[in-house]
């Protein structure tokens, strides 16, 4: 509806209301022009918009309690449009490895954050928060599409990351932790951060090269999202 009022720019024109049509995704080229002359778009694109619409097919009705889910308010009539992420593996020299967060804001804090510092590359491993809920969108978006983000084992991704060279850290309190000051920067590096209430697992510590730790004082400990935030800015690119 709203769509259609600002199409319509006041003019005396019904609008029907139907349940059944849907909006259409556009995916890459939501809000590209599309005018014939001076189009934004491909050609391709052009032609399916004019001669075949119907092959836009990437839109799906919820019900209403599922969008009230969505949207964090009752009862709101519009329908929602995503894009998923696609997931791939293209290494950069700075990855970060997110094991077992359960929290979706330190999830959406920590991809902002490897974003900004040019970790390019973010794998989540074990069990993680959905990385489309609403805590870690906002905080996190344009972050989820603009890095490359794998699902993957702790032990499959550290086995491909140091037959690739790189020297992998993982961050925790142990007693033979090595300060994050004295850490020297290396060409490949790649953090892994813990899952908030339990760290790093065990099994992931024996295959790191590394353990990690930022020096404090007067606390003992640091959210998550922190840390990986100290970790990402000291050995950023």
């Amino acid at each position: 509806r709203k769509t259609a009022e600002l199409v319509l720019e006041g003019r005396n024109v019904p609008i029907i209301d139907d349940a059944r049509l849907m909006e259409i995704g556009f995916g890459s080229f939501e809000g590209k022009r599309c005018a014939k002359h001076e189009a934004e778009v491909s050609d391709d694109f052009l032609d399916t918009f004019y001669d075949r619409p119907f092959e836009f097919n990437n839109s799906f009705e919820v019900s209403q309690e599922v969008m009230n889910k969505i949207a964090k308010c009752d009862n709101l009539g519009f329908i929602g449009i995503g894009l998923p992420v696609k997931e791939k593996e293209v290494l950069s020299d700075r990855v970060l490895i997110l094991e077992e967060l359960q929290d979706p804001l330190n999830i959406g804090m920590c991809l902002n954050n490897a974003f900004l510092f040019g970790f390019d590359m973010v794998y989540l491993c074990g069990s993680t928060a959905d990385i489309y809920h609403p805590k870690c969108l906002s905080n996190g978006l344009k972050a989820l599409y603009s890095i490359n983000i794998m699902h993957d084992s702790s032990e499959h991704v550290i086995g491909r990351l140091h037959n690739n060279g790189y020297k992998v850290y993982a961050t925790g309190l142990k007693a033979y932790s090595k300060e994050l000051y004295e850490v020297k920067s290396e060409d490949r590096m790649a953090f892994i951060l813990g899952n908030e209430g339990s760290g790093v697992r065990e099994s992931t510590f024996e295959i790191s090269d590394e353990v990690v730790k930022i020096d404090m004082h007067n606390i003992d400990s640091l959210n998550v999202a922190m840390a990986g935030a100290i970790v990402m800015y000291r050995f950023g690119k």
